[in-house]
């Protein structure tokens, strides 16, 4: 089995617990690790390298860390790579030829399609426990709405944003609704019952501004990129001409006045890009 994917797995299903306040059932795993082909005494290294890493399985309970030597501090890594022993065989599945994003958003889509989604009477008695202050039902109600997070994530998909990037988001932003429902309970009750519908519009409201978020912060990060390769290149132009106009290599203060680019803003590029670091080195070699 290749222990590398085994790895990116184990990265994967910490995403997801991650989205359900660290929490995950032998079930769970099962069903994600389910190609993997492990044995039992293998899963028990998987539900260890889990605790390691602070998310709790249901129904198991970790062995104490006392070691402190430095082989100690990879020992996670180790439990992963453990579980994937016992066969020299590599799979040869169609799911070794998906990429890592798509196998988060194929591990996204069984958890949704596994769960049992409770009914609204159902639904408002484990609301009514949340907002009377009963946590332990948290993670039963982020579950409840994984199936809105990867919907809203879709709708978005035109913008160019990867969707397994987008689903995370959109899982952030689900937790932040209900930490903020838990934050004013009063807000989300209609004659003294739950207001289901209103917890609904506020959920998905807050997943649309993560995913958005999301996209707005990429879509400045590209204009910010394409405006300094627009300046590196007028900049790299700039000392070429000079150089062959004057005779001698440019002075950052001639590229200020032939660019009308601030003296600042020249220092700033320069410090950013490896190619104008190296604009007044180009005519002198």
């Amino acid at each position: 089995m290749d222990q590398n994917k085994l790895l990116e797995c184990m990265e994967d299903i910490k995403r997801i617990a991650q989205s359900q306040d660290n929490h995950m059932t032998k079930e769970e795993l099962h069903r994600y690790l389910s190609e993997m082909d492990l044995q039992e005494s293998q899963f028990d290294a998987v539900y260890q390298y889990l605790a390691a890493n602070g998310i709790s399985v249901a129904g198991f309970h970790p062995a104490p860390v006392t070691d402190n030597s430095p082989e100690a501090a990879s020992a996670d890594t180790d439990m992963a790579q453990e579980a994937a022993k016992g066969t020299d065989a590599e799979e040869k599945t169609s799911s070794s030829h998906l990429s890592k994003a798509e196998r988060n958003i194929e591990l996204f889509r069984r958890e949704v399609s596994a769960l049992d989604f409770h009914s609204d009477g159902e639904l408002a008695v484990l609301w009514n426990r949340f907002l009377s202050g009963d946590d332990d039902v948290r993670g039963e109600l982020a579950k409840e709405y994984l199936d809105r997070v990867f919907a809203i994530a879709d709708s978005y998909k035109k913008h160019g944003i990867a969707l397994d990037e987008m689903i995370a988001e959109g899982n952030v932003g689900l937790m932040m609704a209900l930490k903020h429902i838990r934050e004013d309970p009063g807000k989300f009750h209609r004659d003294l019952a739950p207001d289901l519908e209103q917890i609904r519009s506020a959920i998905d409201a807050e997943i649309r501004l993560s995913v958005e978020n999301l996209i707005d912060s990429s879509t400045m990060a590209k204009d910010w990129m394409h405006t300094l390769l627009a300046k590196t290149n007028l900049l790299r132009e700039a000392a070429k001409y000079l150089a062959e106009e004057n005779g001698h290599v440019a002075s950052i203060w001639e590229l200020a006045e032939y660019t009308k680019l601030p003296l600042s803003e020249i220092h700033d590029i320069m410090g950013l890009s490896e190619d104008t670091k190296n604009i007044s080195k180009e005519k002198s070699l």
